[in-house]
Protein backbone atom coordinates (compact mmCIF):
# COMPACT_ATOMS: atom_id res chain seq x y z
CA UNK A 1 0.00 0.00 0.00
CA UNK A 2 1.30 3.10 -0.89
CA UNK A 3 1.76 6.54 1.36
CA UNK A 4 -1.12 8.80 1.15
CA UNK A 5 -1.52 11.98 1.56
CA UNK A 6 -4.30 13.57 4.24
CA UNK A 7 -5.48 17.05 5.20
CA UNK A 8 -6.69 17.66 8.25
CA UNK A 9 -8.35 21.15 9.67
CA UNK A 10 -8.49 21.80 13.63
CA UNK A 11 -11.05 24.11 14.54
CA UNK A 12 -10.41 25.70 17.83
CA UNK A 13 -14.56 26.12 19.61
CA UNK A 14 -14.51 29.41 22.18
CA UNK A 15 -10.76 30.21 22.53
CA UNK A 16 -10.11 32.65 25.66
CA UNK A 17 -9.25 35.89 25.15
CA UNK A 18 -5.53 37.41 24.70
CA UNK A 19 -4.09 34.07 23.88
CA UNK A 20 -1.72 32.97 20.67
CA UNK A 21 -2.64 29.69 19.02
CA UNK A 22 -0.49 27.77 16.58
CA UNK A 23 0.83 24.75 14.78
CA UNK A 24 3.85 22.93 16.04
CA UNK A 25 6.07 21.53 13.51
CA UNK A 26 8.62 19.11 14.15
CA UNK A 27 9.83 17.44 17.45
CA UNK A 28 12.49 18.00 20.42
CA UNK A 29 15.33 21.44 20.06
CA UNK A 30 14.17 21.14 16.00
CA UNK A 31 10.50 21.93 16.60
CA UNK A 32 9.15 25.32 15.09
CA UNK A 33 5.87 27.27 15.86
CA UNK A 34 4.13 28.52 12.58
CA UNK A 35 2.19 31.36 12.64
CA UNK A 36 0.08 32.00 15.00
CA UNK A 37 -3.52 33.70 15.95
CA UNK A 38 -4.16 35.58 18.50
CA UNK A 39 -7.51 35.82 20.22
CA UNK A 40 -8.00 39.62 21.14
CA UNK A 41 -11.05 40.99 23.18
CA UNK A 42 -13.30 42.88 20.94
CA UNK A 43 -12.42 40.06 18.03
CA UNK A 44 -14.54 37.76 16.50
CA UNK A 45 -11.97 35.62 15.03
CA UNK A 46 -12.55 31.86 14.19
CA UNK A 47 -9.56 29.94 15.40
CA UNK A 48 -8.55 27.24 12.78
CA UNK A 49 -5.30 25.38 11.31
CA UNK A 50 -4.48 23.27 8.76
CA UNK A 51 -2.34 20.50 8.19
CA UNK A 52 -0.96 17.20 6.25
CA UNK A 53 0.21 14.33 7.49
CA UNK A 54 1.08 11.17 5.76
CA UNK A 55 -0.96 7.76 5.76
CA UNK A 56 0.10 4.28 5.73
CA UNK A 57 -0.58 0.68 7.36
CA UNK A 58 0.99 0.56 10.54
CA UNK A 59 3.95 -1.97 10.96
CA UNK A 60 2.39 -3.99 13.91
CA UNK A 61 -1.24 -3.84 12.96
CA UNK A 62 -3.45 -3.03 10.31
CA UNK A 63 -4.93 0.30 11.26
CA UNK A 64 -3.51 3.38 9.68
CA UNK A 65 -0.19 5.37 11.11
CA UNK A 66 0.22 9.16 10.57
CA UNK A 67 3.94 10.31 10.16
CA UNK A 68 5.14 13.81 8.89
CA UNK A 69 6.73 16.90 10.31
CA UNK A 70 3.35 17.46 12.88
CA UNK A 71 2.81 13.98 13.91
CA UNK A 72 3.50 12.95 17.13
CA UNK A 73 3.54 10.31 19.83
CA UNK A 74 4.05 6.53 19.49
CA UNK A 75 2.24 4.07 16.91
CA UNK A 76 -1.03 4.02 17.53
CA UNK A 77 -1.51 7.04 19.71
CA UNK A 78 -0.63 9.52 17.48
CA UNK A 79 -1.51 13.50 18.07
CA UNK A 80 -0.29 16.71 17.01
CA UNK A 81 0.57 20.16 18.70
CA UNK A 82 -1.44 23.36 19.24
CA UNK A 83 0.87 25.43 21.20
CA UNK A 84 -0.66 28.55 23.45
CA UNK A 85 0.75 31.59 24.71
CA UNK A 86 -0.39 34.40 26.27
CA UNK A 87 -0.33 38.11 23.93
CA UNK A 88 2.07 40.52 25.65
CA UNK A 89 1.80 43.97 24.27
CA UNK A 90 5.13 44.13 21.93
CA UNK A 91 6.72 41.20 20.60
CA UNK A 92 5.66 37.58 20.04
CA UNK A 93 3.74 35.67 22.59
CA UNK A 94 4.67 34.34 25.89
CA UNK A 95 4.62 30.35 25.13
CA UNK A 96 3.05 28.27 27.77
CA UNK A 97 1.92 25.28 26.94
CA UNK A 98 0.82 22.85 24.21
CA UNK A 99 -2.96 20.86 23.56
CA UNK A 100 -2.69 17.23 22.15
CA UNK A 101 -5.40 16.86 19.13
CA UNK A 102 -5.50 13.07 18.76
CA UNK A 103 -5.66 11.42 15.30
CA UNK A 104 -7.31 8.31 17.13
CA UNK A 105 -10.73 7.65 15.49
CA UNK A 106 -9.13 7.75 11.82
CA UNK A 107 -9.79 4.67 10.31
CA UNK A 108 -9.36 3.17 6.67
CA UNK A 109 -12.74 4.27 5.15
CA UNK A 110 -12.36 7.83 6.45
CA UNK A 111 -8.82 8.11 4.88
CA UNK A 112 -10.41 6.49 1.96
CA UNK A 113 -13.27 9.61 2.09
CA UNK A 114 -11.11 12.28 2.89
CA UNK A 115 -8.13 11.67 0.42
CA UNK A 116 -10.79 12.02 -2.38
CA UNK A 117 -10.03 15.18 -4.16
CA UNK A 118 -11.78 18.26 -2.66
CA UNK A 119 -12.14 16.43 0.98
CA UNK A 120 -10.43 17.46 4.24
CA UNK A 121 -10.87 15.79 7.64
CA UNK A 122 -12.38 18.40 10.03
CA UNK A 123 -12.52 18.24 13.79
CA UNK A 124 -13.19 20.49 17.01
CA UNK A 125 -12.22 20.99 20.42
CA UNK A 126 -13.25 23.17 23.01
CA UNK A 127 -9.88 25.36 23.88
CA UNK A 128 -11.37 27.14 27.05
CA UNK A 129 -12.18 26.00 30.29
CA UNK A 130 -15.47 27.34 31.86
CA UNK A 131 -13.28 30.21 34.16
CA UNK A 132 -12.02 31.51 30.68
CA UNK A 133 -8.38 29.47 31.01
CA UNK A 134 -7.13 27.77 27.93
CA UNK A 135 -7.25 24.25 27.86
CA UNK A 136 -3.86 22.17 28.25
CA UNK A 137 -3.16 18.96 27.99
CA UNK A 138 -5.08 15.90 25.91
CA UNK A 139 -8.16 17.40 24.53
CA UNK A 140 -11.61 14.97 23.32
CA UNK A 141 -12.68 16.55 20.12
CA UNK A 142 -16.14 17.25 19.92
CA UNK A 143 -18.92 15.75 18.03
CA UNK A 144 -18.00 12.62 16.01
CA UNK A 145 -14.54 13.30 15.88
CA UNK A 146 -12.55 13.54 12.76
CA UNK A 147 -15.23 14.25 9.68
CA UNK A 148 -15.03 14.24 6.14
CA UNK A 149 -16.03 17.67 4.49
CA UNK A 150 -15.50 19.14 1.16
CA UNK A 151 -12.48 21.56 1.22
CA UNK A 152 -13.87 24.46 -0.53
Amino acid sequence: MTDRVLQLKIQLVEPPLNYAFCLQRGKGSKAERLDYIEVLEGEDRPVAFELEVTVRKAKDRPEPDFFGPFAQGPSGGRFFYVCIGTVVDAGDPQWSGRVKVPLAGIDWSIVDGATMPGRILIAQYQASRPDGQPIYASVQLLGEGWTIQSAD
